[in-house]
């Protein structure tokens, strides 16, 4: 067990480091950008994006280099962060790496599935490349469901795969094989945890990744619910079977809704419903994602402001960071599509 050792150091940076983030008047400035332009250069020049995007010359930065240089940032400070105290030795800490790779096989199966596998090499996170355990420009260049298992033959993610099979159209069922590479993944972090870590630090990371779960579940529900009237048979094959605060039985009856507003009144009985209901009383069902997304935020804040463990202050404030990306890319697509400025605004969470 290693959570006895001398981490101190890494907390008190990781917060330090949280101190930087963008604040509500950075936010009120860039929401009143009108190009991808004028937000990298205030990115540039006033805030903690300034050295990923010091060398960059801004008058011709395109929207999507632009994304992909701020999660390389985020990718970035975890490196640095699992490198301060040699962190990067113990095995719990490649849980990014591992999380990344699911992201980078699903994204691969969506773009075959689109017959757009040409593009996908235009998302490839260039910073993972030499992170990940398989060979991502390889799979970058697979154009068929059986090259991108030859890609990954030798990873854990092989025999997950190897049996998935496409409907009458060819199309995999991208859904379902997220839900597969994700269960595998949250078992993997079990183990690693418990191997790693102990009392305390174990039980605090154990309660996070449970309650982000379970906030997950209920959105990844919604939308089936919203978008496919699906029974709560068919939900729960989708689901990741995990529970924190909702119990797999309550799970079940808010997936037995019979469309979605029936849902948000099952939803707005349990805790989740509750905690939500303090952004927005009436929950409105267009906005579930973004309150599901701000309570898991309200979590992760709690967590880092009063953990002392260096596993807990990692796993949170790459959450958070992680948020932060996700706030500046929402508003470059509210700029690409000239959205209104208060939608973007609902968007944010800070």
């Amino acid at each position: 067990m290693l959570d006895s050792f001398s981490t101190n150091a890494t907390v008190a940076k990781a917060r330090a480091i949280y101190g930087k983030r963008l604040t509500r008047e950075d936010y009120k400035e860039l929401l009143h950008r009108s190009s991808v332009t004028e937000v990298a250069e205030y990115l540039k020049r006033n805030t903690h994006y300034k050295n990923v995007l010091s060398a960059i010359d801004t008058n011709n930065i395109h929207r999507g280099f632009l994304e992909n240089l701020l999660k390389r940032d985020n990718f970035d400070l975890y490196v640095r962060l699992c490198k301060f105290q040699q962190l990067d030795k113990i095995p719990f800490y490649n849980y990014i790496v591992v999380k990344q790779e699911i992201e980078e096989i699903v994204s691969c199966v969506l773009h075959l599935n689109a017959k757009a596998s040409d593009e996908y090499i235009e998302t490839l996170p260039s910073f993972l490349i030499s992170h990940a355990s398989f060979d991502l420009l390889a799979l970058a260049k697979c154009r068929d469901f059986s090259e991108m298992l030859k890609v990954l033959k030798k990873t854990p993610y092989y025999a997950i795969l190897k049996d998935m099979t496409p409907d009458e159209n060819g199309t995999y069922d991208c859904t379902m094989i997220e839900a597969k590479l994700y269960t595998n993944y949250l078992k993997w972090f079990k183990d690693v945890t418990d191997k790693s870590f102990s009392g305390k630090t174990a039980s605090d990371l154990d309660y996070l990744t449970k309650t982000q779960v379970d906030l997950m579940n209920l959105i990844s529900g919604f939308r089936l619910k919203a978008f496919s009237n699906a029974d709560a048979a068919t939900i729960e094959q989708y689901m990741l079977p995990f529970y924190g605060r909702i119990s797999r039985n309550n799970e079940h009856e808010i997936f037995e809704a019979t469309d979605p507003d029936d849902y948000i009144k099952r939803l707005q009985k349990t805790y989740y419903g509750r905690q939500m209901q303090m952004f927005d009383e009436s929950l409105d069902k267009s906005m579930l994602e973004n309150y599901t997304h701000a309570l898991r935020a309200k979590y992760a804040k709690i967590a880092l402001r009063a953990s002392s463990s260096a596993p807990v202050s990692l796993y949170t404030i790459v959450f958070l960071f992680d948020i932060e990306v996700e706030n500046l890319i929402n508003i470059l697509e509210g700029i690409r599509y000239k959205a209104p400025l208060q939608f973007i605004e609902k968007l944010l969470i800070i």
